[in-house]
């Protein structure tokens, strides 16, 4: 297809989605190249090709900031600077087509990637406005918030206090909103580089700007925020990550998603390329379920409601959302705090053929006998991988792998010496076939990501331009707390009947999982109503700690999304104090969804679906949404 019949096919469904939301104005198309900092190089240009008005970058987990600073300390750029290596063989286009960039690549230092940014538009002869925007930076005043804030500075996640020396903290940074960027727009700028600011700002603001929304259109800024959501980690909701990919064709390299947001703050969500990808309620609904905790979202712009949105396919590859509901900002804004952790270390051993459990029992004992320092360790684990089959097959279907990860404030109690270089000196003196993936390697500083909260008055966003500085105030809310005037009815629950089959959870219900600081959460959703009823009175905390014995001790909190036929499961610090200290192989509970979907449970034979009865609900379901779907009326 070529790059005009492809813009085609977009304004194509960009049309139908106007008459249909009785809408005259176009939408604003929004498109993500970068999910994270390592993202696709060639993204921009895909998105370019496919015509989009603003390019939003998302470069900021909350490992990168931790990097980042690592980068300034050693005399290297504090900022993405592989964004600007990115920008140069599509600057000329950016300008050209008259597309506004809105990214976050500015990490520590959004003036000097502006800066950089400048002097190679100067280098190339393309004439662009760039803004920087700063204000989220708190690490020189942290020792006088810390004097003042009080309870503030408590963990989000556990209530603990804060009770680490300022000196000690090697970022902190709160989480910006979309108004800055408003302005940035406003006043002429066709690149935005910011720092931290929430991932669904960078949406919210070129929205906010396109339309001339204020900050109190609550719904229509819900509705961006979920769009925001929807395309943050770029090909994340195009088929990657996909719980259901087994059920497609070939998805290739799935492309950059677009966002095109309208009025009333519906939106309908595409893809950059028609080829490869997949875009479907259930790829939206999985990343919808993504990296959430309850069912409101706060983000300080508005506090978005889960409950009310709904997923429509509106043609191939084309999803819309709608009916979000959104509510005023509280007067505090997230703060990431990140210090030192200590320091960990791993060493992977492999371990061939049979006999794996006393192999292993052996190689502990060996183990425990030469860390003469464990008494010193703050986390240790031993994660033991494979094998496939032991007796039967390849050498690498009978190959397992022991991962041995250990971390302590003292650096010498998990360094070469004393940890990887101690448990390589058995290798000729341990169990049968030992070798040992990769030297012994030196320990590497780990870092403690603090969630906690800021007063929004303590924060002050200034956005940077040629001539001028701009200060940009938190727009006045009257209302500190949200108002929930929505009144859910709860789901009807379809227990257990004697005619059951065994299955695994994700042939039926799809799973996704992420991290934020020592949370994992695990969101399960249904495809049709009869599934999810059954769902709601099936998947209870206890069958969870059931399902994933891992979990057991650990608090969990259960949220039930019934817009998206969804249950959210929040599983409190399941990464001890977050990716960069945690001891667990999967630090970001990545897989995490994929082993509960692979998890056996016993459904109704009804709930299959070839079933009589599945049938018969599938035909009462549509003929239902047909009815709501007449009869809905979406409004700002």
């Amino acid at each position: 297809m070529t790059q005009t019949d492809q813009s085609s096919r977009f304004r194509t469904i960009s049309e139908a989605n106007v008459h249909h939301q009785n809408n005259s104005r176009r939408g604003v198309r929004i498109g993500n190249f970068s999910g994270f900092y390592g993202d696709r190089n060639d993204s921009i240009a895909e998105l370019l090709d496919a015509g989009v008005d603003y390019l939003t970058g998302d470069y900021l987990a909350e490992l990168t900031m931790l990097i980042l600073r690592k980068n300034q300390l050693a005399g290297r750029p504090a900022y993405a600077a592989g964004f600007v290596s990115q920008l140069r063989p599509v600057l000329g286009r950016i300008a050209d087509q008259g597309v506004k960039v809105v990214c976050n690549a500015g990490g520590l230092d959004p003036l000097g990637c502006a800066q950089a940014i400048r002097e190679l538009c100067a280098d190339l002869g393309v004439s662009l406005t760039v803004a920087a925007i700063t204000g989220d930076d708190v690490l020189e005043r942290l020792p006088h918030l810390i004097a003042e804030s009080g309870d503030l500075l408590t963990n989000l996640d556990t209530a603990a206090p804060f009770e680490v020396p300022a000196e000690d903290v090697l970022a902190a940074n709160a989480y910006l909103g979309a108004w800055p960027i408003v302005r940035a727009l406003e006043r002429g700028a066709d690149i935005v580089i910011c720092p931290r600011v929430t991932d669904a700002s960078l949406v919210i603001g070129p929205a906010a700007h396109h339309f001339g929304w204020s900050h109190d259109h609550y719904n229509r800024l819900a509705g961006a925020l979920w769009a925001g959501h929807a395309i943050e980690c770029g090909g994340q909701v195009t088929g990657g990550n996909y719980s259901f990919f087994h059920e497609e064709g070939p998805l290739g390299i799935p492309p950059m998603p677009v966002a095109e947001i309208f009025d009333d703050g519906t939106s309908v969500i595409t893809k950059s390329v028609p080829e490869t990808g997949r875009v479907s309620t259930d790829t939206l609904t999985a990343q919808l379920l993504y990296e959430v905790s309850g069912p409101l979202y706060y983000n300080p712009d508005v506090i978005g409601d889960l409950r009310t949105v709904r997923v429509t396919q509106v043609g191939d590859d084309a999803v819309r959302l709608s009916g979000a509901v959104g509510y005023a900002p509280t007067p505090t804004a997230k703060l990431s705090v990140c210090f030192e952790g200590g320091y960990r270390n791993s060493i992977t051993v492999g371990l061939t053929g049979g006999h794996l459990e006393w192999k292993l029992e052996w190689l502990r004992a060996q183990v425990d006998q030469v860390l003469t320092h464990a008494d010193e360790f703050d986390g240790y684990r031993w994660t033991v991988v494979g094998p496939r089959d032991p007796t039967s097959g390849s050498i690498d279907d009978a190959t397992a792998l022991a991962i041995i990860t250990a971390r302590s404030s003292k650096a010498e109690a998990v360094g070469r010496r004393a940890f990887t270089g101690a448990i390589t000196q058995l290798g000729v003196s341990s169990i049968p076939g030992c070798y040992f993936v990769g030297p012994p390697q030196a320990e590497r500083s780990a870092a403690v990501q603090w969630p906690a909260l800021v007063d929004k008055a303590r924060i002050t966003a200034v956005v940077h331009m040629p001539g001028q500085d701009d200060v940009v105030e938190w727009p006045e809310v009257s209302i500190a707390q949200p108002v929930i005037p929505i009144d859910i009815p709860e789901s009807p629950r379809i227990h257990e009947t004697a005619a059951t089959v065994d299955v695994s959870l994700g042939d039926l219900f799809g799973t996704r999982s992420g991290d934020k600081a020592g949370l994992a959460n695990v969101g399960v959703w249904a495809r049709d109503d009869r599934s999810y009823a059954w769902l709601l009175g099936y998947l209870t905390l206890e069958r969870f700690y059931e399902l994933v014995p891992d979990t057991v001790g650990l608090r969990i909190d259960r949220h039930e999304i019934p817009g998206v036929r969804g249950i959210n499961f929040v599983i409190h610090e399941f990464l001890e104090q977050g990716t960069a200290s945690s001891t667990l192989v999967d630090s970001q509970a990545k897989g995490l969804g994929e082993y509960v979907a692979s998890r056996r449970i016993q459904v109704p034979t009804s709930l299959l679906p070839n079933s009589a009865d599945a049938q018969a609900g599938e035909i009462a379901a549509a003929a239902a949404s047909l009815g709501t779907e007449q009869q809905s009326a979406i409004t700002g």
